[in-house]
């Protein structure tokens, strides 16, 4: 039996996250549809402006930046990324006034939230803004001084605009680790992540295991202030290790 159309395009949105692009042949196999369903579920995400479809195959609407690997010719961790954003897609609660920051395992949470349109999405990144403009969820923008590495408003007008928003969730994301918590790149950014943290009910910090092995030039929290870390699979002992004995509680996605 057919997975109905709202499961479908859910697993074609994986599929197009999780490799960077995908086939209506690859994915009417992969599915066990015909390819005529596969391209009016790509129409419904393309009206979404989830996915952009090319000459051959599609893409997301709105790509993955290249500022998180490009300094160290690391892979772009696209698979892990998506599942951590799946898993905290499940996460997410109806109705949330839900913070999403600039990292990119954040705006793979972006895309996957932008088939709902219950939310109240508060952010400073433009990537994040573009992914969910069709949603039909509410977006609010903070403003502030435009950063062009990591395409998002940050400074004092930003921070400002945090001060009197309550925040159901806040997903962050981070570099690497230090011993007092995660780190960031950017100095720029440290001061707002720190206000969201202290307007959100609960952070959550999204990564991948790879982060485990760097440590940004700034730790913007400790691990005190979040309430749950999301990685792609259990640590092993070594990663382990990075963390803290006390650190907030670790939760991982589930073996498939």
């Amino acid at each position: 039996m057919s997975a109905s159309g709202d499961d479908r395009r859910e697993r074609i949105l994986h599929e197009v996250m999780a490799h960077g692009k995908a086939t209506v042949t690859g994915l009417s196999e992969l599915l066990g549809v015909t390819t005529e369903t596969i391209r009016k579920d790509l129409v419904t995400l393309e009206e979404r402006n989830v996915i952009s479809k090319r000459h051959g195959f599609v893409t997301l609407a709105t790509p993955m930046p290249e500022r998180d690997y490009s300094e160290k010719g690391e892979s772009l961790h696209l698979a892990e990324k998506t599942a951590i954003a799946e898993r905290a897609a499940r996460l997410t609660p109806q109705d949330a006034a839900v913070f999403l920051d600039t990292s990119t395992t954040v705006l793979c949470l972006a895309s996957l939230l932008a088939l709902r349109s219950d939310l109240t999405v508060i952010t400073n990144s433009i990537d994040v803004c573009q992914a969910l403009a069709r949603s039909g969820s509410k977006i609010l923008v903070t403003g502030g001084l435009y950063h062009t590495k990591s395409n998002s408003c940050v400074g004092s007008w930003a921070l400002r605009s945090m001060e009197s928003v309550n925040v159901d969730v806040a997903f962050l994301g981070c570099d690497g680790f230090s011993p007092e918590g995660p780190t960031i790149r950017s100095y720029q950014e440290v001061e707002f992540k720190r206000m969201v943290a202290r307007r959100a009910k609960r952070t959550v910090l999204l990564a991948d295991t790879s982060k485990l092995g760097n440590t940004g030039l700034y730790t913007f929290a400790n691990y005190a202030d979040f309430s749950l870390m999301i990685f792609e699979r259990e640590l092993n002992v070594g990663e382990r290790k990075v963390l803290p004995k006390n650190v907030a509680l670790i939760d991982v996605v589930p073996p498939s």
